[in-house]
C-alpha cells in the first residue's frame, strides 16, 4: 500500500487515510440528516424537500471541488496524467488496428508496448479495460463484453435500480484504468446483478417505490412464462446424462488448467527465496506445469550454460514470439558462444522490440564491436566485417532515435532515454574494422565453449 501511495495511486497513510475516513463518515452523516430533513413534518414541510435538495447540491459541489483539488496534479501533470493516457491510447489503437476483429491474444499490451511506443513512457498497463479487451480479443470480443455489461445494467434497472449507481461506477472507471485486469471487479459486477435479482425474488423490494406494482406484475408474468417453458422442456434420460457428463468434463478441464497455472506460478515465486541449486530445479518444475511461463524461462536461463539456454529460450519464444527479453537473452547467449551472425540477428530483433532502451542499445553496439575485433584477430575477415556493419547500423539507428526524441517540442521521457557516450566512442572502432584498418583493438576473447552463466 505504501508503494501505491508513493506513486500517488492511493491516499497517503497519514493523514490521507484519516481524511478519507473523515469524509466518508461526514458523507454518511450528512446523507442521513438530509434524508431526515426531507421527510420531516410540521408547518415547514412544503419547503423541506426543496431545502434538502439544495443542501445536497451544495455539498455535492463542495465534494467535487475538493476532489478536483486533490487530483489536479494527476490530471494536469506527472506520470499518471490525462496526457499520458492519451499517448497510451493512441499507441494502443495503432496496435489494435493490426488485428482489429480477432485481437492479438492475451497480454498483448504488456508484451508489445515497448516495441510500438511512440515515446519512452512507462506503462505496462494500457489503463483502459475496454482497450485492453480490444487488443486481446478484437472487436468481436469487445462487443460480447459490452453486450454482457449492458444486459447486467438493463436487468438491474428493471429489478433493482438502487444498485445501478454502484455498477455504473465500476463500469465507467474501467474505461480509464485497468480495473478489469482484476477478477474481483468482475465478481463485484456479477454480485451486484445477483443481489438485484435476489432482492426481487425474496420480495424485499421497497413497497412504496415508484413503479413497484408494475415490476411485481412483470415478475409474475416472467415466472409464469418460465414455468410454461420448463413444462414443455423435457429431456430424455440419455440427453440429461450427456449434458451432465459434458458439464463435468468442462468443469474438470477448467480445474486442471487453473491448477497447472497456479502450481507453476507458486513454484516460480518460491524459487526466488531458494539457494541457487534449488532455484533451477523449481524453475524447471514450473515450466513443466506451464511451458508458456516466460518469467520462469527467463529466470532459469540465467542459471544455464549457453548450449542449454538457447533451446530453452527458443521454446519460450513459441508462446511469446514478440517478447523483448527472450530475444535479448538469446542474443546474449549467442554472443557468449562467439556466433556473431546469430547474435547480430537477435540483437536487431531485441532492439526492435525495445528500442527506447539505451542500455540495450549501448551493450549491443559494444558486444558487436568486441565480436568484430575477435573475428579479425582470428583471421575471419568476412565475419568481422559483418559484425562491424551490424554494429554501425544499430548505432546509426540509435543516434537517429535519440535525435528525433530531442527534436520533439513536447515529449515524455519517463525512461530517461538518451544517446550514451560509450556507444558513441565505438564509432571509430567499428569503422576501422569495417574499412579494414590496421589498428589493433584490445578485445576480450569469447570462449567458444559454454561459459557458465552468472547472475
Amino acid at each position: 500500500y505504501r508503494q501505491l501511495a508513493e506513486a500517488k495511486l492511493a491516499p497517503a497513510v497519514l493523514p490521507g487515510l484519516l481524511w478519507l475516513a473523515g469524509l466518508w463518515a461526514g458523507g454518511v452523516l450528512a446523507g442521513l440528516l438530509l434524508c431526515r430533513w426531507r421527510h420531516s413534518g410540521g408547518p415547514r414541510r412544503r419547503h423541506a424537500a426543496a431545502g434538502a435538495l439544495g443542501a445536497a447540491a451544495l455539498l455535492a459541489a463542495a465534494a467535487g471541488a475538493l476532489i478536483l483539488h486533490q487530483v489536479q496534479d494527476r490530471t494536469l501533470g506527472g506520470a499518471a496524467t490525462l496526457s499520458a493516457r492519451r499517448l497510451l491510447y493512441s499507441d494502443a489503437w495503432q496496435l489494435a488496428r493490426s488485428s482489429l476483429w480477432l485481437g492479438r491474444g492475451g497480454e498483448t499490451w504488456r508484451q508489445s508496448y515497448l516495441a510500438i511506443q511512440s515515446q519512452p513512457y512507462v506503462g505496462a498497463e494500457v489503463h483502459s479495460g475496454y482497450m485492453d479487451i480490444l487488443l486481446n480479443t478484437g472487436v468481436i470480443g469487445l462487443l460480447l463484453v459490452l453486450v454482457l455489461v449492458s444486459f447486467m445494467v438493463a436487468r438491474l434497472i428493471a429489478v433493482c435500480s438502487r444498485l445501478v449507481p454502484a455498477a455504473l461506477v465500476l463500469i465507467g472507471h474501467a474505461a480509464v484504468d485497468f480495473d478489469w485486469s482484476f477478477g474481483l471487479v468482475w465478481l463485484l459486477l456479477l454480485w451486484l446483478t445477483v443481489m438485484g435479482f435476489a432482492s426481487v425474488f425474496s420480495g424485499r423490494e421497497v413497497q412504496n417505490e415508484p413503479n413497484a406494482a408494475q415490476r411485481r406484475k412483470r415478475l409474475k408474468i416472467g415466472k409464469k412464462l418460465l414455468a410454461v417453458y420448463e413444462g414443455k422442456r423435457k429431456y430424455s434420460p440419455l440427453q440429461s446424462l450427456s449434458l451432465r457428463v459434458m458439464a463435468i468434463i468442462l468443469l474438470a478441464g477448467w480445474v486442471l488448467l487453473a491448477s497447472a497455472l497456479g502450481i507453476s506460478e507458486v513454484k516460480e515465486r518460491r524459487a526466488a527465496s531458494e539457494p541457487p541449486g534449488a532455484q533451477a530445479a523449481l524453475l524447471q518444475s514450473s515450466l513443466k506445469w506451464n511451458p508458456a511461463n516466460t518469467e520462469a524461462a527467463l529466470s532459469l536461463a540465467d542459471w544455464l550454460p549457453p548450449s542449454q539456454r538457447i533451446p530453452l529460450l527458443k521454446r519460450s519464444l513459441v508462446y511469446a514470439p514478440k517478447h523483448p527479453e527472450l530475444s535479448w537473452k538469446l542474443a546474449e547467449a549467442y554472443s557468449l558462444r562467439g556466433e556473431s551472425e546469430e547474435a547480430a540477428a537477435w540483437y536487431l530483433a531485441a532492439i526492435d522490440r525495445d528500442r527506447f532502451n539505451d542500455a540495450k542499445q549501448t551493450r549491443a553496439v559494444l558486444k558487436l564491436a568486441t565480436l568484430a575485433d575477435w573475428h579479425r584477430t582470428a583471421g575471419e575477415s568476412v565475419r568481422s566485417v559483418e559484425a562491424a556493419r551490424t554494429g554501425l547500423n544499430i548505432l546509426k539507428g540509435y543516434r537517429s532515435l535519440a535525435a528525433n526524441l530531442r527534436g520533439m517540442d513536447s515529449h515524455r521521457n519517463d525512461r530517461e532515454f538518451d544517446l550514451s557516450r560509450l556507444a558513441v566512442r565505438q564509432t571509430l572502432r567499428l569503422e576501422k574494422t569495417l574499412n579494414g584498418g590496421t589498428r589493433k583493438h584490445a578485445a576480450r576473447h569469447p570462449v567458444q565453449g559454454d561459459i557458465p552463466a552468472r547472475r
